[in-house]
Order: C-alpha cells, then structure tokens, then sequence
C-alpha cells in the first residue's frame, strides 16, 4: 500500500513538472524549429529539456561539454557547435525524463507484485537512454569515418591523376568534389566554397580534415600542405604517395570490417547449434527417462 502511494505521488510530481518545464519553454521555440525531426525524434518536447539544463544550471564550459561541443562541429560545423550543443542536451534530458514518467504511470495500474519491478525498470531504461544518447555522436563520427575511409582514395586518385596531367590542385579538387552529392564529397565542395571566399588553401584543407575527424584524412592533408609549400612537383609526389598508402589503408580496414561480421555470425551460429542440441538431445532424454 505504501509503495503504491510513493509511487502514485511520484508519477504525479514527475508529470507535473513535466508540463511546467513544457508550458514555460515557449522561449525556446526558436530554438527548435530548425532542428531536423528525421535526425532528432520527439523534438516536440526537447523545450522541457532546454529549460531543464537551465534548472540545472549546467556547465556547458565543463569537461565533458567540451567534448560534445567538438563532437557537435564535427558533424554538425563549427557555427552550429554551440547551438548543437544545447539541442544534444535537451534531447537526452527530454527523452529520459519522459520515459521515466511513462514507466511510473505503467507501475501505477500494475499489479502489486509488478510495482516495484516497473518503477526499476524505468529508471533502468531512463539510463540505457542516457548512456545512448551521450555515446551516439561518436558512434556517428566512427561511422562517418568508416564511410570516407573507403570513398576517400577513389577521389584522391582521381586528383593525383588530374594534377600529375597539369591542372592546379584548386581546379582537381573542384573537379572531383561536384562530381558526386556523398557526404565525403560534399565535405570536399565545403573546402572549394572556403577557398573561394578567401580562405587559403592550407586552412581549408585542415577545416576538411576538422570536419572529417578521420585520422588518415588528417595525415593526408598535412602531407598535402607540406607539398603546397613545397611546390607542384612535391605536390604531385605527395598525392602519388598518399593515394596507394589510402588504398592499402582501404584494404586493411575492409579486412577488419570482414573479420568483425565473422565475429558477430558466431553469436547466432551458437545460438542454432543449442538449439538444435536441446532438439536432438531433448527426445532421448525423454526416452531414458520413460525406460
């Protein structure tokens, strides 16, 4: 009886709070109109969280805020680091704090019994949610970085190949950044609109390297700033160079990509061979027990 009550106040505290942080976060509403709901679910309710980190008096200049913030430029650019920032903030304190609530209201019209189960449960739940959310960003740059790894030496070839024929690295680059709309490449078209606005061609290609967060495209460019200094001929060289070290890279990591699905076929491969022992082996252990 009494858990039942702690409970029951809790959900209706909880969802209480909720509605305030919700009808007291109209501010806000600017801050997330431009937020992508494919990218960002249930943005509907990411003011709660925004007022929430604001309650809370979080420290976005902290350790660990700094390293969301570089995780933030990276996928996001460095004008939007701040900004997304915030919205990753808002997003898992929203979501978080709303699951628990729809947990405390299931362990409100459960059984006596299943009470305490479902209100651990939420809370359970509430931080695998949290867990996800902090950790997704560098799941997504570890993706990202998995995808250029393998796109990148297609188009640094194709560079090495204009440029050993004449052409200015600026016009190689340009060539083979519009020829395609991937993410790598619009990254590359990111580097031609830079320089074209004035920035040089050594900052510009360390802003791409930045944004990439790929530890091979980052020695890649501090090859190729080297060889603009140099000179066209070392530039020509360096490209050479770093595009077979880029194939065997590609090829190394494509290696480990297949050892890994190995890895992971093996968790259902056990899982059918049990299954197929309990089968054979469940028949004549009946039988012996019958005789």
């Amino acid at each position: 009886m009494i858990l039942s009550i702690v409970i029951f106040v809790i959900s209706i505290a909880s969802s209480a709070f909720f509605v305030y942080l919700l009808l007291t976060s109209k501010s806000y509403d600017n801050f997330i109109e431009p937020i992508d709901s494919k990218e960002f679910q249930l943005k509907e309710i990411f003011g709660a969280g925004f007022k929430l980190t604001q309650i809370l008096k979080i420290d976005f200049k902290s350790k660990r805020a700094n390293a969301l913030r570089s995780e933030a430029i990276i996928l996001y650019g460095e004008k939007y680091g701040d900004y997304y920032l915030r919205v990753l903030y808002a997003q898992k304190f929203a979501v978080c704090f709303l699951v628990f609530i729809v947990a405390c209201v299931f362990a409100c019209f459960a059984d006596v019994d299943s009470k305490l189960i479902m209100f651990g449960l939420g809370i359970l739940l509430a931080g695998v949610l949290y867990y996800y959310f902090e950790t997704n960003s560098t799941k997504k740059i570890g993706k990202r970085s998995v995808m250029f790894l393998g796109e990148f030496p297609n188009a640094i070839a194709t560079i090495a190949l204009l440029v050993n024929s004449g052409m200015m690295l600026r016009e190689a680059w340009s060539d083979v950044a519009y020829s395609s709309d991937e993410e790598l490449y619009l990254q590359m078209q990111k580097v031609t609109e830079d320089i074209n606005n004035g920035k040089s061609e050594s900052d510009a290609l360390y802003a791409f390297a930045l944004r990439c967060a790929t530890p091979e495209i980052k020695k890649f460019t501090s090859f190729i700033v080297q060889g603009l200094e140099k000179g066209s001929k070392d530039l020509a060289y360096a490209l050479k160079t770093q595009s077979e070290e880029l194939w065997e890279m590609k090829k190394q990591s494509v290696l480990q990509q297949g050892e890994l699905a190995s890895s992971k076929l093996l968790i259902p491969i056990m899982i059918m061979f049990i299954g197929i022992l309990i089968m054979v082996i469940g028949p004549i252990m009946t039988n012996l027990g019958i005789g």
